[in-house]
């Protein structure tokens, strides 16, 4: 890294500092009609973001989702500058969005997504939809009734009823895909600040322990995090480009992550997808998560900590790490994330 870039990373941590940031989480006892979730993020997540926060040396406020919109409408809200929404897995889609759409309502930055970015990556079928103009290839639709494959519920995430199933064409909240031997994927995407611009990451491969190529990631196992091992692998360049295209086509600007199945129909064919960048041949997308987990520990932090230093936002990493005392990964995407709300131009 260069003085210039040093220094510019510099003055955007120091920037952050006495920034006032509020964590909108989900309470669990919330019985508000329409509200019900399928799952919480738990303690884990809340305590690395305020984590976060305080090693950027900004200013944390903590609060439910009830208690944030009930103060927003009241006008009694504190002074916020930015706003890390923590509200997931609602049954109801359109109740995903109500954080975001408070946060635009007063004018807060929503951190990771807006609620047009939110609603629409949560839905299966609008993301399969805009990945498919984008000539992104995808696993064949199931349009045959009785035809096997993958059922994929429309507005569940976290592999929430995600099952190899008989195809129902006339079911609504689903859509049913062919299954693709082969092993899963994602991708992390993150805002860089010293390019000004969205990069990707290491890819993560989900490989099943024993190798199964019929094996696919299931709520059970992404919830015990038992039956597979992570595995860093790249991407070609096409499908990198196309990846961004995805991105600026949901008009991110914090972070995200795209999922994928990678094409393979034999143990043997495993020690390719290592020795060398994945080909786009062999990806088929499956969704665009706009609201990702985040902790210290999982796939960003992965692809962070172990990245090659050809990849700039690892390069841009290790400088932080350098500038703040006591780094952590969930630091560094909230730093990213803010940078990309602090461009000449823009409120904050």
């Amino acid at each position: 890294m260069s003085y210039a870039e040093t220094k510019a990373l510099e003055l955007l941590v120091d920037k952050i500092k006495s920034k006032r940031i509020a964590l909108v989480y989900s309470y669990r006892d919330e019985n508000a009609p329409g509200f019900a979730h399928y799952d919480y993020w738990d303690s884990e997540v809340i305590t690395d973001w305020a984590r976060a926060i305080e090693e950027l040396q900004a200013i944390p406020f903590i609060i439910d989702v009830r208690t944030f919109g009930q103060k927003a409408l009241y006008d009694t809200l504190p002074p916020i500058d930015f706003v890390v929404n923590l509200n997931a897995g609602n049954y109801d889609l359109s109740a995903l969005g109500l954080v975001p759409s408070i946060c635009g309502f007063l004018s807060i930055p929503c951190i990771p997504s807006d609620a047009s970015q939110t609603i629409t990556g949560e839905n299966k079928l609008l993301s399969n939809l805009i990945a498919e103009a984008l000539n992104i290839p995808l696993p064949k639709r199931l349009i045959k009734q009785g035809a096997e494959g993958i059922r994929r519920p429309l507005n569940l995430g976290s592999s929430i009823g995600v099952v190899k199933a008989i195809a129902n064409t006339s079911e609504e909240q689903a859509i049913y895909q062919e299954f693709v031997a082969g092993f899963d994927m994602t991708t992390p995407l993150l805002f860089n600040p010293q390019t000004m611009k969205i990069e990707f990451l290491p890819s993560i491969l989900y490989v099943s322990n024993p190798v199964d190529v019929n094996w696919f990631l299931n709520a059970d196992a992404k919830s015990k995090r038992q039956g597979y091992e992570k595995k860093l692998v790249q991407i070609d360049e096409l499908t990198q480009e196309m990846y961004l295209s995805l991105a600026k086509s949901f008009g991110i600007k914090t972070f995200c992550r795209i999922d994928s199945r990678v094409k393979c129909d034999k143990e043997i064919e495993l020690k390719h997808l290592f020795e060398s960048s994945i080909s786009n041949h062999r990806i088929r997308f499956l969704e665009i998560n706009t609201m990702p987990t985040i902790t210290n520990k999982i796939n960003f932090s992965m692809a962070l900590e172990n990245g090659k230093s050809n990849y700039e936002l690892s390069n841009t990493y290790q400088l932080y790490k350098k500038l703040v005392v006591n780094p952590t990964p969930v630091g560094f995407l909230l730093a990213c994330s803010i940078s990309s709300y602090l461009q000449p131009g823009t409120k904050n």
